[in-house]
């Protein structure tokens, strides 16, 4: 497609970015692509600065937000990716030139898969900052970049994303698999046995981590509850369980869908809270049964929309909920018979699933791929994703 700095039909080097809803930093993976494998050489994560963590969350919700702060994060963003690339080449010993290409998911601010009224017509719209462009010029690597628009301009939701990257590199295992990733969001995808992209089936299921970091946050001051040990010492509360059930109507929307912190942010969480107090339960109390409700909105919509069309062999777990050792004992509890492992055992690392998909999506793009999943998102028609910035 283009010739700048890019070897084609030859292996690339490719750098994955993924800032996900959590906000705590940027997973960056370098991939090596070619001859039809895919292997990571290399994956580090980044957590952004307390300051920065919090103005980020703040300035992306809407009573914080304008016009202004919105294109000033727009550029901030790109600047410290910039500078959190520069760190892993030198730390990982590779330099600027000999990557061709960087896949940037960037950071979404809003993402509206459903469309309402806006001034003269219904509406639906996304959007991820960050900018690639500035990033290109920033780091002298061409970047590809704001991967959901062309899929929700051909009537899909898009989101989610890493099924082509799940497909292609999962696939060769000949095996029913259900891939969960577990980030700030909760998603799951379907590989067939005999790798057939049209029976490819992904969408978000609910929470992931989003509501239980926001309470360790809130009763403990940590970012988030390590290996569930505050989970753990707790006591389920069936009360609040239901309350939060009944407010979810997200768990029970049939797919295509998607969501994120528009739906399972502060105000969710003030709700939680609020009715936690009430019940007069202990900080540990709230993220026990926020544990045990994650996983239950992971197993629901695969009970629901899955388990009647395919039957599963196996359930890998990525993303940061992989480690957390008491959310996944519960998952373990709810899948039973059918074996939950890690997806570190089919060699991707647990955390970076994700940035490894996103330097997949470039790939695909520089190379006049289409790499949006219909079945998945609901677009009408494959499409060429992603928007290519050069230095």
């Amino acid at each position: 497609m283009i010739g700048y700095k890019l070897r084609n039909g030859q292996k690339r080097l490719v750098l994955g970015l993924m800032s996900g809803t959590s906000c705590d930093g940027l997973d960056i993976a370098l991939v090596e692509i070619g001859s039809g494998a895919i292997k990571c050489l290399s994956a580090k994560s980044y957590d952004y600065s307390p300051i920065q963590k919090q103005a980020i969350l703040n300035y992306i919700q809407l009573n914080h937000s304008n016009v202004k702060t919105v294109s000033q994060l727009n550029f901030y963003l790109a600047q410290i990716w910039a500078e959190l690339v520069q760190r892993f080449l030198k730390e990982t010993a590779w330099q600027n030139k000999e990557i061709d290409l960087i896949g940037s998911h960037g950071q979404t601010v809003w993402h509206q898969p459903l469309a309402e009224p806006f001034i003269d017509r219904p509406l639906r719209s996304t959007l991820q900052i960050g900018d690639p462009s500035v990033l290109a010029q920033l780091v002298q690597i061409p970047v590809v970049g704001d991967f959901r628009v062309a899929d929700m301009a051909a009537g899909g939701q898009g989101a989610p994303l890493i099924p082509y990257f799940d497909w292609l590199y999962f696939s060769r295992y000949g095996q029913n698999l259900l891939l969960v990733n577990i980030g700030g969001i909760s998603n799951i995808t379907f590989v067939a046995d005999d790798g057939d992209l049209q029976k490819v089936l992904a969408f978000d299921c609910g929470p992931g981590n989003m509501l239980m970091d926001q309470a360790a946050q809130h009763y403990s001051g940590q970012p988030f509850d390590a290996d569930g040990r505050m989970a753990k010492r707790g006591t389920f509360s069936k009360a609040l369980f239901h309350f939060i059930l009944a407010r979810d109507s997200f768990v029970d929307l049939e797919p295509p869908k998607s969501t994120g912190r528009e739906w399972y942010g502060s105000d969710f969480f003030r709700a939680v809270q609020k009715k936690a107090l009430g019940l007069k339960l202990s900080g540990a109390d709230v993220l026990h049964t926020l544990a045990y409700y994650t996983a239950y909105t992971i197993h629901e919509n695969y009970r629901h929309f899955l388990a009647e069309k395919h039957a599963v062999q196996k359930v890998l777990i990525g993303g940061g909920g992989a480690r957390n050792g008491f959310l996944m004992n519960y998952l373990k509890q709810l899948f039973n018979p059918v074996p939950v492992e890690r997806v570190s055992t089919y060699g991707i690392e647990d955390d970076f699933k994700e940035a490894i998909g996103f330097a997949v999506l470039a790939d695909a793009t520089i190379s006049g791929k289409a790499s949006n999943v219909p079945s998945a998102t609901g677009a009408s028609r494959p499409a060429l994703l992603g928007k290519i910035c050069l230095p």
